[in-house]
């Protein structure tokens, strides 16, 4: 077995010689006896010893402080202090070397060694838990996902280099910001997730979550979230460790997935206005001319009889008839005026049935023409599932644009409906009309909130924002 390498540093002759004379015979090598400071730093400058004995009171320009200070400055050799002093000045000196012991002088043999022995297995034990730390912290650092580790309060501690290039920022900045504060984390729609919800929210997370780190004005999305305890760096107390991966990538092609899915949906719902518009010329130029046709041959006929009186009641009856369905396949006015003059018209149809409308909107000539058919077969759908399905005696409609954002708003005092189970998938209550209502929404990358109540009615509000709606 190899001996340990020992630097004695003691100006006090008879001293240093009984120091060398216990630790050879101890098996310990002894590298030099020298007697000032200036020689301890130069001798380390080209020598490694495993310990140094380092008299505290030494002569000349460096004392034994001072002296184990710049040896640190070259290399991590741990230090036993020789005094022969006990004042609190001294040693409140030598407490910021961090020495691991103090002998103080006279001292006997065994406490000597002793002293060598503890000192030389904690710095090995330091040593290795040190190399433990570097080896974490480079494979931290090197992996291809980014690592946080959070105390418990939540205050960032380490980052790793994936971490800190995701977000753009150097890993000295954020260490010690607590996460929830300038580094936090939201979801898509900008709702703040704590450090303390992030933590209750650990069971529920799956590969397909998709979460936003900000930090200032940056959104950095994350996914494949798993968080952990952990005990990392010499913490005293417990951490967390959380690792993501960059979803840049999947949050593009989930939001590429969607938008061709709305812009399938919008193209299968103009072409359903398209075939309602040609079947709606259909019945106008074709049956019904007919109709007229023979409208006008019956009334020419000389024999005006019952029957015939009769028949022409019928064809009338059929015209009008054709009329109806011609213009709800495709009201005319959709053609000929803006979405608030149609608006204002429907409204009155449905005071003529009976039921008490209001109709408020700060819209102007011309605005919202790409989204008129849509926004009118919506509120089409829902009045007449006010009327018919909730019995309602009033109907609210307001629609208000500020700059690109729209809400539309549609209320009735009705019975309701019973939205949790319509959520559920019940399929008597998935309705064919509000399945054309959220479809509509949905193509116009809008979103819609729907509440029911059977003492408060029902209300549909639309959110239309993120685009020019001009």
């Amino acid at each position: 077995m190899q001996s340990n390498k020992v630097l004695i540093v003691e100006d006090e002759p008879m001293v240093g010689m009984y120091l060398e004379s216990v630790l050879r015979k101890a098996n310990y090598e002894i590298l030099g006896l020298l007697t000032s400071g200036l020689e301890a730093i130069n001798f380390v400058k080209l020598h490694t010893p495993d310990i140094i004995l380092l008299d505290v009171m030494l002569e000349g320009l460096y004392d034994g402080i001072e002296t184990s200070i710049e040896i640190n400055k070259l290399k991590n050799i741990p230090v036993i202090y020789l005094t022969g002093l006990n004042d609190s000045s001294s040693i409140n000196r030598a407490k910021i070397t961090f020495p691991y012991s103090f002998i103080y002088k006279p001292f006997a043999e065994m406490e000597l060694l002793a002293n060598m022995e503890l000192t030389l297995f904690k710095h090995q034990y330091e040593l290795a838990n040190q190399a433990s730390q570097n080896l974490l912290s480079t494979i931290l650092s090197e992996m291809e996902s980014g690592v946080v580790v959070v105390d418990v309060d939540f205050r960032i501690k380490y980052i790793n280099n994936f971490g800190s290039k995701l977000l753009n920022i150097s890993a000295d900045v954020v260490t010690d910001y607590v996460l929830g504060a300038k580094l936090h984390l939201s979801s898509l729609d900008d709702n703040l997730i704590s450090g303390k919800e992030l933590k209750m929210l650990n069971s529920e997370l799956d590969n397909n979550l998709i979460l936003n780190m900000n930090f200032g004005e940056n959104k950095y999305p994350i996914n494949n979230i798993y968080i952990t305890t952990a005990n990392f760096f010499k913490a005293e107390q417990d951490q967390f460790l959380i690792m993501f991966a960059d979803a840049t990538l999947e949050l593009e092609r989930l939001r590429n997935t969607k938008l061709r899915e709305q812009q399938k949906l919008a193209a299968q719902l103009e072409g359903v206005e398209n075939e309602r518009a040609r079947i709606s010329r259909d019945l106008h130029d074709g049956i019904g001319q007919m109709l007229n046709l023979i409208k006008m041959k019956m009334s020419s006929l000389e024999d005006k009889g019952a029957i015939n009186t009769e028949i022409t009641h019928l064809l009338n009856q059929t015209i009008e008839e054709t009329k109806k369905i011609s213009n709800d396949l495709m009201p005319s006015k959709l053609r000929e005026f803006d979405l608030q003059s149609c608006l204002f018209q429907l409204c009155e149809t449905f005071k003529g049935f009976g039921v008490a409308v209001d109709f408020n909107s700060n819209l102007k000539p011309k605005e919202l023409e790409v989204h008129k058919i849509n926004i009118y077969r919506i509120v089409q759908e829902a009045f007449n599932n006010s009327l018919k399905h909730a019995h309602a005696k009033k109907i609210s409609l307001q629609i208000y644009k500020d700059n690109s954002n729209v809400q539309i708003t549609i209320e009735d005092d009705g019975i309701g409906f019973d939205t949790c189970r319509m959520r559920e998938g019940n399929s008597k209550l998935q309705c064919h009309g509000l399945v054309n209502i959220k479809d509509r929404v949905n193509a116009m990358h809008g979103e819609m909130d729907l509440n029911s109540d059977s003492q408060f009615g029902t209300s549909i509000i639309i959110h239309l924002k993120g685009e020019n709606y001009a």
